[in-house]
């Protein structure tokens, strides 16, 4: 049982390295609006993951053929979701010499932003999937019910951030130009990242 549980929180902590709009998303809003914003930011991605931990750890084989039936479908509406994420991380004006209750963001937004970014990427059910296969986690391979598994898996993920958000908080300490380059650079690779998403979509559906 302690394996098992060990492999969960592993899980949770791998699928979180990956370098992608999630860590930019992060790095963005704990610079800009400080480490609660960022933290909940990992939050949300880690409740999105756990979502993806939950369905594939009851349907594994299932998951992977409907996905695999509609990636380009996936890929294209992850892509627009992602895309207007990163426009608004582009455009939103940031500056520490704006009112502390102007620089805030909601942290429930936050939040709701990196869940529904996680969902709609298929790189992160893939990954998930992938891993969860790796680890040998899954229906009847473990004592630990399912539930728990997919809330330590995204417990996991959630500690991953909370020492990243913590690093970030303690070491870095930026200018107000600097603080707007960030933004801007963070906008700029998200949207990247959802122009290729779409892009591959629709080559697939050319290709099909």
């Amino acid at each position: 049982m302690l394996v098992s549980v060990l492999k969960a929180l592993l899980v949770g902590i791998i699928a979180a390295v990956p370098v992608g709009p999630i860590f930019v998303m992060v790095v963005q809003r704990t610079l800009c609006h400080r480490r609660r914003a960022g933290m909940m930011v990992g939050l949300g991605a880690a409740a999105g993951d756990a979502v993806y931990a939950t369905v594939g750890l009851l349907t594994l084989e299932l998951i992977k053929g409907f996905v695999l039936g509609h990636q380009a479908v996936f890929l294209i509406a992850g892509g627009v979701i992602i895309g207007v994420i990163g426009v608004g991380m582009l455009t939103r004006e940031v500056s520490l010499s704006l009112p502390e209750e102007k620089r805030q963001v909601s942290d429930w937004a936050c939040a709701v932003q990196a869940f529904v970014s996680t969902l709609s990427n298929p790189a992160a059910l893939a990954t998930m999937l992938a891993l969860l296969t790796a680890f040998g986690l899954g229906a009847g391979s473990s004592r630990v019910p399912l539930p728990l598994l997919a809330l330590l898996i995204g417990a996991g993920e959630a500690l991953y951030w909370f020492v990243v958000t913590g690093l970030l908080a303690r070491f870095l300490r930026i200018r107000e130009r600097t603080l707007r380059i960030v933004s801007r650079v963070a906008g700029a690779l998200v949207c990247v990242f959802a122009i290729v998403l779409v892009v591959r979509g629709i080559l697939m559906i050319i290709g099909s």
